[in-house]
């Protein structure tokens, strides 16, 4: 089996095979048992699940994507400035009610005010309820926003990425990333203003009331200050190490699950139970210690919060009763709701603060993704290629997933439109990566050019050139549904006879047509629902359908048995005629009727004529077909040792 890096793939960087490639060796069945075996590296994870301060750069870019809707906000902001304003007012109500109820004042007087007090709390509830809305509402649309923008930008991003990016990472970052800003976005950036704005009123309104008690609670302020501190460096501290360990257990957890029939094979469940267990008891004291800390603090806070209710009460009252009676009973009473004032925002910031950090991390990793750039991008100048004859033209190219260590060198090849060409070679000649060069899922370097109809593809918009292009690999993905929305997948305004037509040309309408449901089988996810064989063909009949003018086929009959194979033998000599085909394949059976055969060995081109030109020559070819029809149990030829 070819390791070349599929177009496709994806996370290919945990892979056994990957590291081949990379590596240039080829690893034995026990080492490859052994990689996937080895417990996972983590560095990655961990450098991910860290919790980050509050970042200004950060508010200020989260706070653009608030720009569409900044009128709506402005509104709530608006509405919450109004109802801190009201729920300031609200304790001065409170505190002539009591001042003239004490003083014995008439009914009146008394109603009056308290329909005040009444008002000004209605008030407060009102424009709370009003800025929560607003907030939501803007929140939610500005997580819409960045969902679409980040599944968007990933359908653009090169192959190259997705070689070296996990795809658990890759899907992270739209959900449990996106979600993790869910609280800062809708309601965050309010929270911090407002609870700070409440706090610093609430401040200032109790100075204003009776600054001897604002002195007597002033003393608590550097008991609150240096407790915030130890606070938010430990609970930073313990909140990495929980997010280490989750990563940890996810990350197991995978791997486990990704690998069960090599765990199966060689009876690891046991052990592979022990390591998830003693992760997970690490996990969970980690959750335990943030959860001991934060019940620790808040309830400290409570306290505090209770202390200052006591000496307002107990200082107000000497106050009060003294000779002077410099203190009436509404000041108590005002400035012991100013102290709840003050208060709750304090302990709704310190219960936020692990939100905002968890935030703050999701935020860099998002923006981090986004700021990525495809490597390949069309050209200021590009323009879209239209329908093309199909003349291919590889000029002098050489190319290296890593630019210094070159896997293709100087490959020259001409293909005339509709003519098949077939590529062969050992495992990480370049096959696949000679296809993915033609269809630009990679950017070609400095040295070299390829050409369609005499247009280089970088000259080309990459969308008109995809259209001109279809792709069969070895291992196709299916998406889940039934067969005909498989097939319709390029191209989903054909109509069901045009399918119809696409699966007799290739011999499979019969196939199709016998299964429980027809054409409407469901497949199941990526395609587990029905056989390998079965899942090719389906791949076939889409991108006949599609009709493009090159086809690019990436040993697609490798996965398919003998007798499925001769069913499309036929079908495919007719479906290429007239058309450019380039086939990487494995088995012979699919090359031999080819135009030409180009023999790759070391990212080189060492042969290249007919199938009986190439045997004539006695060169590597040969070799191959030799060891091809001596060992007819297995049809595959570009195992390595066949080369030696």
């Amino acid at each position: 089996m070819s390791n070349d890096p599929r177009p496709a793939s994806a996370s290919k960087s945990a892979d056994p095979a990957e590291k081949e490639k990379l590596e240039g060796k080829v690893l034995t069945d026990a080492e490859k048992a052994k990689e996937i075996l080895a417990p996972p590296d983590l560095s990655h994870e961990e450098e991910e699940s860290k919790v980050r301060p509050i970042s200004a750069a950060m508010t200020i870019r989260l706070l653009k994507w608030l720009k569409p809707y900044r009128r709506l906000y402005l509104f709530g902001m608006a509405a919450g400035i109004l109802g801190i304003a009201c729920g300031l007012v609200s304790p001065y109500m409170a505190r002539k009610l009591v001042d003239v109820s004490t003083a014995k004042a008439d009914v009146n007087t008394i109603l009056f005010w308290a329909a005040l007090w009444a008002c000004s709390s209605a008030c407060d509830i009102i424009l709370d309820a009003v800025q929560i809305w607003s907030s939501s509402k803007c929140g939610e649309q500005v997580i819409r926003d960045m969902r679409m923008a980040v599944f968007d930008h990933l359908q653009k991003l090169s192959m190259s990425f997705y070689d070296k990016t996990k795809l658990g990472r890759i899907i992270t970052r739209g959900t449990s990333d996106m979600e993790a800003l869910r609280g800062p976005v809708v309601s965050g950036i309010n929270t911090i203003a407002f609870n700070f704005l409440m706090m610093f009123g609430a401040g200032v309104m109790i100075f204003i009331t009776d600054w001897r008690l604002f002195c007597a609670i002033a003393g608590l302020a550097p008991i609150l200050a240096l407790a915030n501190q130890w606070y938010r460096r430990t609970i930073g501290h313990y909140h990495q190490l929980t997010h280490q360990g989750y990563s940890r257990v996810a990350s197991n957890l995978a791997e486990n699950v990704t690998g069960v029939r090599v765990v199966s094979a060689f009876n690891r469940q046991d052990a592979n139970l022990e390591r998830f267990n003693e992760l997970q008891e690490v996990n969970t004291t980690n959750n335990v210690r943030t959860a001991n800390l934060n019940g620790l603090y808040t309830p400290f806070l409570e306290g505090i919060k209770f202390i200052g209710q006591l000496i307002i009460l107990g200082y107000g009252g000497i106050l009060a009763m003294s000779a002077e009676r410099s203190l009436t009973s509404g000041q108590i009473v005002a400035v012991f709701f100013y102290w709840d004032r003050f208060m709750g925002p304090t302990i709704n910031m310190g219960n936020f603060y692990n939100t905002l950090m968890s935030a703050m991390a999701s935020c860099e990793r998002l923006f981090s993704l986004l700021d990525t750039k495809p490597d390949v991008e069309d050209r200021p100048n590009a323009k879209p290629l239209g329908k093309v004859q199909g003349h291919v033209v590889f000029e002098g190219v050489t190319f290296g997933y890593d630019p210094k260590r070159p896997v293709l060198h100087d490959i020259n090849l001409d293909i005339p439109a509709g003519k098949t060409y077939a590529l062969v070679g050992a495992t990480g000649s370049g096959k696949s990566s000679t296809v993915a060069l033609l269809a630009r899922f990679y950017e070609l370097q400095e040295k070299g050019s390829i050409r369609v109809d005499g247009i280089d593809i970088r000259d080309a918009t990459v969308h008109s050139l995809h259209k001109q292009m279809g792709l069969v690999l070895q291992h196709n993905y299916l998406f889940s549904g039934t067969i005909m929305q498989n097939i319709r997948y390029p191209v989903p305004h054909v109509t069901d006879e045009q399918v119809f037509e696409a699966a007799k040309a290739l011999d499979v309408h019969d196939m199709f047509m016998a299964l429980p449901e027809g054409y409407n089988t469901k497949v199941g996810e990526r395609g587990s629902s029905v056989s390998m064989g079965l899942r090719q063909l389906i791949c076939f009949t889409r991108i006949f359908v599609a009709n493009p003018s090159i086809f690019l086929l990436d040993e697609a009959t490798s996965s398919i048995d003998t007798v499925t194979e001769m069913k499309v033998q036929t079908a495919l000599e007719k479906l290429v005629k007239g058309r450019t085909t380039v086939i990487v394949a494995h088995r012979l059976s699919t090359i031999v009727k080819a135009d030409c055969i180009i023999v790759l060995e070391h990212g080189r081109i060492v042969e290249k004529g007919t199938h009986t030109e190439l045997l004539e020559k006695r060169g590597l070819y040969a070799l191959m077909y030799e060891k091809f029809i001596s060992h007819t149990a297995s049809p595959l030829i570009d195992e390595g040792p066949v080369l030696h």
